[in-house]
């Protein structure tokens, strides 16, 4: 028998980040990296799936051994979308279709944080601003890749530029063991937890593997706020950006969806919650959005980084540091 971990007893709510936490990113950043792949060739001639099969190559090339994902993850860069432009459009900026250690490196140099990154793009780099034509078109790309030619069209209803593609989403799997991850989540909901998710994932896009993996009856929905609820927000308060690394997603996981967003931004909430809140993420725009109000964050170590990622979180000072999700039960 198993029972919730110790440390768990002080919180009332556990907002989890969903890739790196409950899902793996794998087939996220093949999106992206495929997404690049085709928006930066020539589409004559390109066959969907050779660049599925070959994908593992593709993307070791376009992010340089996944050294740029790390990067890009500890500056607070928080979507797969937001990836998939920032290498594009650095790579247009510098003129080059093929020198992703160039592109890595440029990156690395500017030392700038997701917002600051964003701005400066936006200002000097032919793709023009995030939100923009070419950020929509590789944002579009990029749902082809991971959705499929079929549920692409469904849901945009649009057909793809490049056609052929399968959709990468069918390979999507949990960063733990189905059974294990069904344990964990489980035992949290029995001992009284409510359950939430902040996530740069769109709302479909969690709506399936939490199904498809038996876990969607244990998630509050007035608690998870996805990319959807964003965009939804930012359209509605305008001129304004609330993706991680700003704290909205996880303020609104907390209060609730029907919790007024004017309100949010406007700091006018019962402050009193946030102890009463724990964060669960895996990358730097998680800990930073967390920590832009002070709510406790615990970091798990199955990121894109791993182990590596556990002197950042140190460094800005994560309350918890754990191998994975799989810590929060013990035995009893």
């Amino acid at each position: 028998m198993i029972k919730i971990a110790p440390f768990l007893e002080d919180y009332e709510l556990i907002l989890l980040d969903m890739d790196g936490v409950i899902t793996s990113e794998q087939r996220y950043w093949d999106a992206a990296a495929l997404s690049v792949y085709e928006l930066l060739n020539d589409r004559t001639g390109m066959n969907a799936q050779y660049l599925t099969e070959n994908v593992e190559a593709i993307r070791r090339k376009m992010f340089c051994d996944d050294k740029t994902i790390s990067v890009l993850k500890e500056r607070g860069v928080n979507s797969n979308w937001d990836l998939t432009y920032i290498v594009l459009a650095v790579a247009m900026m510098l003129g080059t279709t093929d020198d992703f250690e160039l592109v890595y490196d440029y990156i690395v140099d500017k030392d700038l944080n997701a917002l600051e990154m964003y701005e400066f793009l936006g200002e000097h780099s032919p793709a023009g601003l995030r939100g923009g034509d070419l950020y929509n078109e590789g944002v579009k790309c990029f749902q082809g890749w991971y959705l499929g030619d079929e549920m692409f069209t469904e849901i945009t209803g649009e057909a793809p530029k490049l056609r052929g593609k399968k959709g990468l989403m069918a390979g999507e799997i949990p960063i733990l063991p189905i059974e294990q991850m069904q344990e964990v989540i489980k035992t949290l909901y029995d001992a009284g937890k409510t359950i939430g998710i902040g996530t740069g994932r769109v709302f479909y896009e969690i709506l399936e593997p939490l199904k498809n993996w038996g876990l969607i009856q244990y998630f509050d929905d007035k608690r998870c706020i996805t990319y959807s609820d964003v965009q939804t927000a930012e359209k509605s308060l305008g001129n304004v950006t609330l993706t991680k690394p700003h704290p909205y997603m996880f303020l609104k996981g907390m209060l609730g969806c029907d919790y007024s967003d004017e309100k949010i931004v406007a700091g006018d909430y019962d402050k009193g919650l946030i102890s009463k809140t724990l964060v669960v993420g895996d990358a730097g725009a998680d800990i930073l959005a967390a920590k832009a109000v002070d709510m406790p964050f615990a970091a798990v170590l199955t990121g894109v980084s791993g182990e590596a990622a556990r002197g950042y979180f140190e460094q800005q000072q994560a309350d918890y540091i754990f191998s994975s999700i799989a810590d929060f039960v013990v035995e009893a």
